[in-house]
C-alpha cells in the first residue's frame, strides 16, 4: 500500500510538472518574451555586475574610491530605470508593448559597444544613464504583455517563466562575464558580446512581433477580469510598495559586490577567494534549481494561492541569507544559494501576478511603472547601502543586512497582507 501511495505521489508530481509547462502552448506570447528577457539581464548583470567592478579594479585606484565608483555607476544606471518606468509603462499603455519591447533591446546594442570603445570610466555615467531607460522601457513592457495575454488562474505560472529567464540570465551574465574577465584579464570584452547578442535579439522580436501581430493582442479572458476589478485603497498600496522596496533593497546591497565577495577577495579581506571552477560550483546548484523548479513552483503559486506563495519565499530565504557571512564551507554556501533561488522561482513570480492584476489593461503598463519605479529607487539605493556596510563593518556583512531586509519584507507580508486583501483566482 505504501508503495502504491508513493507512486501516485510521484505520477501526480510529474502530472503537475508537466502541466506547467503547458503554458507556452496555451499561451505563444510567453516564449520569444522569455528569450529576450534571457538575453536583456545577461546583459545588464554581467555589466553591472563583473565587467564594470572589474574595469575599474584594473586601473589601481584606491579601495575606497573604487568602492564608491561602483556603487555609483550602478546607482547611476537604476536611478535612470526608476525615473522612467513610470512614463514608459505609460507609452506601453498607449502604443503597445511589443513595439516598446522591440525598440528598448535594439536601442541598447549602441550603447554596449559605446562602452566597450569608452577612453575612461566617466563615460559610463551618461551610458549606463541610457540602458537605465532602455531597462525601464523593455522591464515594464514584458510584465504588462504577461498581464494582458494571460489570464491571472496561469499569471503566477507565466510570470515564472519570465522569472526563470531573468534569474538564469542574471547568473549567466555574473558566469560569462566572469569567465572572460578570468581568462583573458580584459572585462570590457563582455561589452561587444552584449552589443552583438542585443541586436540579433532585437531583430529576432522584429521579425516575430511583425508576423505575429495577434500576440500583442488580450487574452479574451483578461476582458472579462479586468471589467470586474475594484479600486485598491490607499492602505493596501501602502504595504505592496512597502514590500517591493524592502525585498529590492535587500537583493541590490549584495548584486554589485558579489562577484568581488565570490572571487576577488580573499578570506582575509571577508571574501570567498574563490578559482573559477569553485565559483561554478557555488553558482551551478542556484542556476540548476532554478532552471529545474522556476516554473513548476510558479505553477503550484497559482494552486496555494499567490499571497502564500510569497509568504512562504520571503521567509526562506531571510531564514537562509545570512549563512553567506558565517561561513565558507563551499558545499553549504551553495547549498544555502540553491534555497535562495528556488524560494525566489516561487515567490517573485506569485508577487508579479498580484502587481499585474492590480488595475485593467489600458492602465497595467503605468500601474507597473509605478511599483517598478519603487523598486527602481530600492534598487538604486542598495548599492550604495552595500558599500557602505562594507565600508563600516565587512565586505561579508551585507547578507546579514540583506536577510534582516528580506526578514521585514516577510513580516509585512504575513502581518499587514490578510488573506482577503488579495484575491486570489
Amino acid at each position: 500500500m505504501k508503495y502504491k501511495g508513493n507512486r501516485a505521489l510521484f505520477h501526480k508530481l510529474v502530472d503537475n510538472i508537466n502541466q506547467s509547462f503547458t503554458v507556452f502552448r496555451r499561451f505563444p506570447v510567453i516564449a520569444p518574451v522569455a528569450l529576450i528577457m534571457l538575453i536583456d539581464e545577461m546583459n545588464y548583470s554581467g555589466i553591472n555586475n563583473v565587467t564594470i567592478p572589474a574595469y575599474l579594479q584594473e586601473l589601481h585606484l584606491p579601495d575606497h574610491i573604487r568602492i564608491w565608483l561602483v556603487g555609483t555607476i550602478t546607482s547611476t544606471f537604476l536611478l535612470s530605470e526608476a525615473i522612467f518606468r513610470l512614463p514608459s509603462g505609460w507609452l506601453s499603455d498607449r502604443f503597445g508593448r511589443a513595439r516598446l519591447i522591440t525598440a528598448a533591446i535594439c536601442l541598447t546594442s549602441p550603447s554596449f559597444l559605446l562602452s566597450g570603445l569608452a577612453p575612461s570610466y566617466q563615460w559610463f555615467f551618461a551610458l549606463r544613464a541610457w540602458d537605465g531607460l532602455m531597462a525601464a522601457t523593455l522591464f515594464t513592457s514584458i510584465y504588462a504583455i504577461i498581464g494582458d495575454a494571460v489570464p491571472e488562474r496561469y499569471r503566477a505560472n507565466a510570470m515564472g517563466v519570465i522569472n526563470a529567464m531573468y534569474m538564469i540570465g542574471l547568473v549567466a551574465g555574473y558566469a560569462i562575464a566572469g569567465s572572460i574577465d578570468q581568462l583573458t584579464g580584459r572585462p570590457r570584452i563582455f561589452l561587444f558580446v552584449s552589443a552583438s547578442v542585443a541586436i540579433l535579439a532585437g531583430v529576432t522580436s522584429y521579425l516575430f512581433f511583425r508576423r505575429r501581430t495577434e500576440l500583442n493582442a488580450p487574452h479574451a479572458e483578461v476582458h472579462l477580469e479586468d471589467a470586474e476589478k475594484a479600486a485598491i485603497s490607499v492602505s493596501r498600496h501602502a504595504t505592496l510598495l512597502a514590500v517591493t522596496f524592502t525585498q529590492n533593497l535587500a537583493l541590490t546591497i549584495i548584486a554589485p559586490f558579489l562577484y568581488r565577495f565570490a572571487v576577488k577577495a580573499t578570506i582575509a579581506q571577508g571574501g570567498l577567494g574563490l578559482r573559477p571552477a569553485q565559483l561554478g560550483m557555488l553558482v551551478g546548484a542556484p542556476l540548476l534549481g532554478v532552471a529545474l523548479c522556476a516554473i513548476p513552483l510558479s505553477r503550484i503559486a497559482d494552486k496555494i494561492g499567490k499571497l502564500t506563495a510569497v509568504r512562504i519565499a520571503f521567509l526562506m530565504v531571510a531564514c537562509t541569507l545570512w549563512i553567506f557571512s558565517a561561513t565558507h564551507q563551499l558545499w553549504l554556501l551553495s547549498l544555502a544559494a540553491t534555497v535562495v533561488g528556488i524560494a525566489y522561482s516561487m515567490g517573485v513570480p506569485a508577487w508579479l501576478a498580484i502587481l499585474s492584476a492590480l488595475s485593467s489593461r489600458k492602465r497595467r503598463g503605468a500601474t507597473l511603472g509605478g511599483y517598478g519605479a519603487v523598486q527602481g529607487i530600492a534598487a538604486m539605493l542598495g548599492p550604495l547601502v552595500g558599500a557602505l556596510v562594507i565600508t563600516h563593518f565587512s565586505l561579508s556583512k551585507i547578507f546579514v543586512a540583506s536577510s534582516f531586509l528580506v526578514g521585514i519584507a516577510a513580516v509585512l507580508v504575513w502581518v499587514a497582507l490578510p488573506e482577503h486583501s488579495v484575491k486570489e483566482r
